[in-house]
């Protein structure tokens, strides 16, 4: 049995491949021999279009006579993409969180499956040891979702923290803070570092603990908690407010959090298990 991977980052010919392509394509396909990367032209038993749709102008998974998944990571009905007529195409669809099921079970009477975003724990460092008091704070993302900074900002320039972003460009956050206020916090307080796969846990792990505000765009209901699960495989406790930042101010409570999900994490987040999800979901479709 042949099995493709119709991926995101090929169809938009996105290079280096996108975190979506990254955590639910490639990452599996080292554990899953049977698995790999669709070509133009291939014709095989199944073919799982990760994050690809139909339209008026490219009806391919419409037409395509072998068994058919669509894996969807994010709302893209937000951004006007025919979600419904490509679910129509599908025999079966996947997802990594519960709000995004609920919403395509709207649509279809079709098997809608959960499957996290996971990871390859073979490339996953040791997580780091916390031995003294808080200096540094990390985000980590798409430059377009350090927005969900702003309301964090003051906090972390009166407690003099510094602030670590990785993103694919510099999103400017001292810009939220004003002023001579801004300007000192982007001297002394900000550093931003290029995201790089290759190097990413190396810079993470020059931070204390990593902040990831809840948003409150339509988008943020659907969306993974990808970026909890990598800052606790490196060690570094999430906070989500005021009172996380000054609870993990001290090492002692940073590695009480760490302590209490590592083991847990690295069980339930291994990309291996997706791939037992997706041959289940292929037998029961056969």
């Amino acid at each position: 049995m042949v099995i493709k991977f119709f991926d995101f980052s090929k169809f938009h010919n996105k290079q280096p491949p996108t975190g979506s392509t990254r955590i639910r394509v490639n990452s599996l396909l080292k554990y899953w021999p049977e698995a790999s990367l669709y070509k133009y032209g291939e014709n095989p038993d199944i073919l799982i279009f990760q994050k690809v749709y139909t339209n008026q102008d490219y009806l391919f998974p419409v037409h395509f006579k072998g068994v058919k998944i669509l894996d969807i990571c994010d709302p893209d009905w937000l951004m006007g993409t025919p979600i419904k007529q490509t679910v129509d195409a599908m025999d079966a669809i996947t997802c990594p969180t519960k709000p995004l099921a609920d919403f395509l079970r709207q649509l279809t009477d079709k098997p809608i499956v959960v499957i996290p975003d996971r990871w390859d724990m073979s490339i996953i460092p040791k997580p780091k040891n916390h031995r003294n008091k808080a200096k540094t704070i990390a985000w980590f993302g798409y430059r377009h979702n350090a927005e969900t900074l702003k309301p964090a900002l003051s906090l972390i320039n009166d407690l003099n923290l510094k602030l670590l972003v990785l993103a694919d460009d510099n999103p400017l956050v001292w810009q939220w803070l004003h002023g001579e206020i801004g300007d000192k916090f982007r001297d002394n307080n900000y550093e931003f570092i290029k995201y790089e796969e290759e190097t990413f846990y190396k810079n993470l792990q020059q931070a204390d603990f990593c902040i990831f505000p809840p948003g409150d765009r339509p988008q943020d209901i659907y969306k993974s908690n990808n970026k909890t699960i990598k800052s606790i495989l490196a060690g570094l406790p999430v906070a989500n407010n005021a009172d996380d930042i000054n609870n993990f101010l001290e090492p002692e409570k940073r590695t009480a959090w760490i302590n209490k999900r590592y083991n847990e994490t690295v069980r339930d987040y291994d990309c291996r298990q997706s791939v037992k999800q997706y041959k289940e979901l292929i037998d029961e479709l056969k």
